[in-house]
């Protein structure tokens, strides 16, 4: 992760719960990953946890025993308080504090851009047991032309395309990295939230994509946003779920 991209998270970790992450425990993204890669029951690290949304509803609906690391040190003080049933660490996907074989899945959720992959993948290999998983949730490339913020940002297709991995690279590269049975599956969600909640999100720059992109595009595009959004925000969130199982 680059050091802009580590500050704009250490920034936003108070308020990432209420711009970026569904604290419903119904969420039907980690409703998905849990029946894709197994995790009921399971051992699980979240890699890039973030406030640790994604714990608490594995902990609390799912009988995961749950352990997340993040880079950003604000990001883990939220979730500390936030998911006291989960333990949590600061530290990079590149260099896991844990040893081999200690997990039986462990799980990323919107972070994979930001890593060094050829790294990062062969240290969850590490530190997963025999036959255990790991499940990528991740944007489709092929779903930024319909994306809501798209009209209001003239170089964001751009920027999400040349940083996001699609479906095929994800699988190479976890097979390159001694990962066998690597699967991708297609996730579509109609998401809806109201003109203020979308007017939050770009005012407070809630995606890491803002980081990418010259602060004249960005203020002219929030500008174009407050005049042309309509009462409600209605688009189709298109993702990725990549599970692949370590031998």
């Amino acid at each position: 992760m680059t050091t802009g991209s580590r500050e704009h998270f250490d920034q936003l970790a108070e308020r990432y719960g209420e711009l970026r992450a569904s604290p419903d425990f119904g969420d039907p993204v980690t409703a998905a990953v849990v029946e894709v890669a197994g995790l009921q029951s399971s051992h699980v690290l979240d890699v890039g946890c973030g406030p640790g949304t994604v714990l608490g509803q594995l902990a609390r609906g799912f009988d995961v025993i749950a352990v997340g690391v993040d880079v950003s040190r604000r990001m883990i003080e939220v979730a500390r308080r936030e998911v006291p049933e989960a333990s949590f660490h600061v530290a990079a996907a590149e260099d896991l504090p844990f040893a081999d074989a200690t997990f039986d899945a462990a799980i990323m959720r919107m972070v994979v851009h930001h890593l060094d992959r050829p790294r990062a993948f062969p240290e969850l290999r590490r530190i997963l047991r025999p036959s255990g998983r790991v499940a990528i949730t991740t944007s489709d490339p092929e779903g930024f032309e319909s994306f809501w913020m798209k009209p209001f940002f003239p170089s964001y297709v751009r920027i999400e395309q040349a940083r996001f991995p699609g479906g095929d690279v994800l699988r190479a590269e976890l097979e390159d990295a001694g990962f066998e049975d690597a699967r991708v599956h297609h996730l579509g969600i109609e998401r809806r939230f109201s003109r203020d909640e979308a007017m939050k999100k770009l005012r407070g720059r809630a995606y890491s994509t803002f980081t990418l992109m010259a602060d004249a595009e960005y203020e002219s595009g929030v500008d174009e946003a407050e005049r042309r959004l309509p009462p409600e925000v209605v688009y189709d969130l298109r993702l990725l779920n990549v599970v692949a199982t370590r031998p």
